[in-house]
């Protein structure tokens, strides 16, 4: 078996880059030049639609929710707060780029 070595099995092999030597350092870019990592699924533009989709959606609900509470529908509009907590969670992901959103949605 033929084991490649990129920068994800380099990172798995040597832990923390906090604790890293230089030489250290230096082999991993010297892997990352030799085997480039992957680029990201999505675009950093991509991402930001995606992030501005997540916030409109978080709006569009906490102002249903708002009215729900002022109707006295309280668990309706729980639900629908829950629902904006959670889109502007993704919002905050998203806007950070796909291997965040990425750990996020997969709860990494």
């Amino acid at each position: 078996m033929i084991r490649t070595l990129t920068t994800d099995t380099f990172r798995d092999q040597h832990g923390d880059p906090a604790t890293w030597t230089t030489a250290t350092i230096d082999r991993y870019l010297v892997v990352g030049e030799i085997a480039p990592p992957p680029p990201p699924l999505y675009t950093h533009r991509e991402m930001q639609a995606e992030a501005e989709a997540w916030q409109a959606s978080a709006a569009a609900q906490q102002r249903l929710a708002d009215e729900l509470a002022r109707e006295g529908h309280a668990i309706a509009a729980g639900i629908h707060r829950r629902g904006a907590r959670d889109a502007r969670q993704h919002a905050a992901a998203a806007r950070l780029g796909w291997p965040y959103y990425e750990a996020f949605i997969n709860g990494w």
